[in-house]
């Protein structure tokens, strides 16, 4: 039997992150915390939904404890 892990999406990990949302996107964008991208139907350009699973942001955490 498969077990899922609990998946947040961009909005929703700035809360146990401590920081918006835009700020999740910069820590993507710099390679800090891997997001999974899902394709959505439709629409034009690049239509992805990004979410990050719940072990990507305790290894963040973890490695970064003690920063601020």
């Amino acid at each position: 039997m498969d077990t899922f892990e609990k998946m947040y999406s961009l909005k929703e990990a700035g809360g146990p992150l401590g920081c918006s949302r835009d700020s999740v996107v910069r820590l993507i964008r710099r390679g800090h915390i891997q997001a999974v991208e899902f394709p959505r139907m439709g629409g034009r350009g690049r239509n992805v939904k990004r979410q990050i699973p719940e072990s990507e942001i305790k290894r963040f955490l973890e490695r970064n404890r003690g920063r601020r």
